[in-house]
């Protein structure tokens, strides 16, 4: 996103991940343009959610710390849409200081909770993919790959910094109509051409120039690093650095798991982050053919923190949440209210149980299209991947601000 964000151009994990966990087929809902006054309506009182949280209040707390990081940098008169109504940057500062105050009054008793927040705050509900707030939901979280800053061994896989004859256009400059659409490409013999596909990237088209930042020891790894946009290489010399999004081809995304679908070779029910990895490590002559079936490519930086968002600060595990930029205000306080996965000992799902949390919008992605999808930020480690990987279920989504004066 630089854009220094994380996920501007990618897709979140359970996009390849198409269907519903135990057993529950689940479709995505189909993507629709709607307008920011049209994805969110204001609640009445009576219509508030019961707000309760299943995760430590200092992770929320610090999460709030971090945004006002990217509300600080805004000037105080800058707008955010909810719905129909307007609010300030200063405003929303105001607001999320605020809530920290009454998180700390409330000293954990819900009900208190949720009479300050009667009281004192207006909330939102997400339209939702059909107008009633049923939001899609998906997971993703910062990977870790072993690599190493020079080539050799198990070390081949290089990630590419961002190609200096990479052209970004702004369509809008050219007409109105396109405001806000953009387009990537390169020059060639004097014409604008699309850049390199993945295909061709892999093949070879940027070897020699110079841009491999690292070189990680598994392809499946790396292309799993591009779904989520930022993660975590362990160097062979014992370091640790974190790579982040900086760029992507301009091909659009398609879904690899898809393919394995079609194909029959992973039932709908069944298909997830972890189903893909087991299918191609069993499978490396079919390696190709699902990867490339993806013709988008990204490109990387180091950064001095892991899991930068939209906003430009290091998200908080389980505390961030990517929705569509173009319709939701960035930065806001949020509520989510879905599903999360149950694990038996061998890591295969058992159940699901509620997911109910505050959070913060504070990223998106290209796939994260409209008022019905949202992508939950699990974080680091083990948990998280198996998490992100299943996370398929249907919810609601609220965004909350203080009354105003």
């Amino acid at each position: 996103m630089k854009e220094i964000l994380l996920r501007y151009a990618l897709v979140p994990l359970c996009i390849l991940a198409i269907a519903g966990c135990a057993g529950t087929a689940i479709t995505p809902p189909a993507a629709a343009v709607t307008p920011s006054s049209e994805a969110m309506q204001r609640l009445p009182v009576d219509k508030y959610p019961e707000f309760t949280d299943d995760a430590p209040v200092e992770s929320l707390k610090q999460a709030i710390e971090r945004n006002m990081r990217y509300l600080n940098a805004l000037k105080d008169g800058h707008t955010f849409r909810y719905g129909e109504d307007t609010y300030t940057a200063g405003e929303i500062k105001d607001s999320l200081q605020y809530f920290a105050l009454i998180l700390d009054a409330a000293k954990g008793d819900t009900n208190a909770l949720n009479r300050f927040i009667r009281e004192d705050f207006t909330v939102y509900a997400a339209a939702g993919s059909d107008a009633q707030g049923k939001v899609y939901y998906t997971g993703y979280y910062v990977p870790e790959l072993n690599g190493s800053r020079t080539k050799g061994g198990r070390y081949i896989y290089p990630l590419y910094a961002l190609p200096k004859d990479m052209v970004r256009v702004e369509l809008g400059m050219f007409a109105e109509k396109y405001k806000g659409e953009k387009i990537v490409g390169r020059v060639e013999e004097g014409r604008l051409v699309p850049y390199y596909t993945h295909e061709e990237i892999y093949k070879g088209a940027l070897a020699g120039k110079g841009l491999e930042l690292l070189w990680v020891d598994s392809r499946v790894d790396l292309f799993f690093l591009q779904v989520q946009g930022s993660g975590t290489v362990r160097l062979d010399d014992g370091g640790v650095i974190n790579v982040t999004y900086a760029g992507a081809n301009g091909h659009r995304y398609r879904p690899a798991g898809r393919v394995l679908v079609d194909e029959e070779k992973i039932p709908l029910s069944e298909i997830s982050l972890q189903s893909i990895k087991r299918y191609l490590a069993e499978h490396p002559e079919d390696v190709d053919r699902v990867l490339f079936y993806n013709p988008s490519y990204v490109f990387f930086r180091e950064s001095g923190e892991s899991a930068i968002g939209s906003t430009g600060v290091s998200l908080v595990d389980g505390r961030a949440v990517a929705t569509d930029r173009k319709i939701f205000p960035q930065g806001a306080l949020l509520y989510v209210s879905t599903q999360r996965s149950e694990f038996a000992e061998d890591a295969s799902v058992s159940g699901q149980s509620q997911l109910r949390r505050f959070a913060l919008n504070q990223d998106t992605g290209g796939a994260i299209i409209g008022p019905g999808r949202a992508d939950f930020f699990w974080g680091r480690g083990k948990e998280s991947e198996l998490q992100a990987g299943h996370m398929k279920y249907y919810g609601t989504l609220y965004f909350l601000v203080k009354k105003k004066k």
